[in-house]
């Protein structure tokens, strides 16, 4: 089972944590140097104009709103890495199962291969080109008229008598004497997940030539 962590410096959570953790920046810190501040103040004060009383209770209400802050600091940057670990625990469970994404390029290994095309509204006609590296029209798989509504295909590349390589894909609609091109999708198995602290987007790995794709483009799993 491949499941990992994305480690780059941009991490937040880690980021949060080297500041709150770094000499100087802890709320026991601030605590000790504003004490500090405080007793050099009243001590260097002028005997004949003594600081007047309140502002002593301003500063300690500031000081007391700068501590909560930094312990807020301190509870969010830990949630941050129990819901990266909590998320990349989750994601375990997508590894081996097939996942459907939107895509028009896919390699073919002698397998076949299944796909869908979203369609908006009704067409009298549906095709679909299958298409080579050199950019030749292979094979066109004729689905005739159909609902709105997802389309289910398949590439049989035995039965179509397509070698292996990269080949692309595209969906053609007709209606109303009307000719137009339809999102396609492709089914791959999730081979490896990992989570990007950075951005905080899971990815995961597919087969089929698909690539990396973030998980949010993923339109269903089975």
């Amino acid at each position: 089972m491949n499941v990992t962590p994305s480690t780059t410096s941009n991490d937040p959570a880690a980021t949060a944590t080297e500041v709150m953790n770094s000499p100087g920046n802890d709320a026991s810190s601030i605590r000790n140097e504003f004490l500090t501040l405080m007793i050099a103040q009243i001590q260097n004060q002028d005997p004949t104009n003594p600081i007047d009383g309140t502002e002593y209770v301003t500063q300690l209400a500031q000081f007391s709103q700068v501590e909560s802050l930094e312990h807020m600091r301190a509870n969010q940057a830990t949630s941050m890495v129990m819901m990266e670990n909590l998320a990349i625990v989750q994601s375990a469970q997508l590894v081996g199962k097939t996942a459907m994404v939107p895509a028009s390029e896919l390699e073919i290994d002698g397998l076949p291969v299944d796909g869908k095309v979203y369609l908006g509204n009704a067409v009298e006609e549906l095709s679909i080109d299958i298409i080579d590296e050199n950019g030749d029209v292979v094979h066109t798989l004729e689905l005739g008229s159909q609902e709105p509504g997802d389309v289910a295909f398949t590439i049989d590349p035995e039965a179509l008598d397509l070698p292996a390589g990269e080949y692309s894909i595209e969906a053609n609609i007709t209606a109303d004497d009307v000719t137009e091109t339809a999102d396609t999708f492709i089914a791959a198995t999730i081979e490896k997940v990992h989570f990007v602290s950075a951005s905080g987007v899971m990815m995961a790995e597919l087969g089929n030539g698909l690539g990396t794709v973030s998980v949010l483009e993923i339109s269903e799993v089975s």
